[in-house]
């Protein structure tokens, strides 16, 4: 092989000479494979694009029943921490749950389930006070509808437990 060292020729054609590989032997892509390749990626896109669509609904429900379990425990794990009643409340009407001191009205934490995607709505109102053991005063069930037909329970136990459905 013959040493191709022309000073002439650009650092990266002496490399390819070198190695034994001529600009003129070496091709990229065609035009039709980089098409075919952007074809199949377009509808790979499409597809997933679309699946996607179809979980936000669940997600945000999930987010919307996560939130309220979390408020849950908040308003319990406060109510012993502080040795004094702590009531979550539940509110149909402002579409709306807070967790507040009992004795003084302060309000600790507030979620508004109006500021979520696809229209979240309670069914119905619910309060309970979590005492200072973690003990709630009224067992029930928080239920959360939206738009697209799902509907999720998170069950306050008289223990003070939560779990959802």
């Amino acid at each position: 092989m013959t040493d191709h060292t022309d000073p002439a020729m650009p650092a990266v054609q002496q490399l390819t000479a070198q190695k034994g590989l001529h600009p003129e032997y070496c091709s990229g892509f065609s035009l039709v494979e980089a098409l075919v390749v952007l074809a199949i990626v377009a509808v790979l896109s499409a597809v997933s694009g679309t699946t996607l669509l179809g979980l936000l609904p669940e997600a945000s429900m999930n987010r919307a029943t996560r939130t309220i379990v979390s408020m849950c425990r908040h308003a319990r794990f406060e109510a012993i921490k502080r040795n004094e009643q702590i009531r979550l409340q539940c509110d149909k009407g402002q579409n709306t749950c807070e967790v507040r001191i009992k004795k003084d009205n302060s309000l600790l934490r507030r979620f508004n389930l109006t500021e979520l995607k696809h229209q979240h709505f309670l069914e119905k109102s619910y309060t309970t006070h979590f005492n200072d053991r973690g003990r709630a005063s009224m067992a029930g069930t928080i239920i959360i509808h939206n738009s697209a037909g799902l509907s999720r329970s998170v069950i306050v136990r008289p223990s003070g437990s939560v779990v959802t459905e």
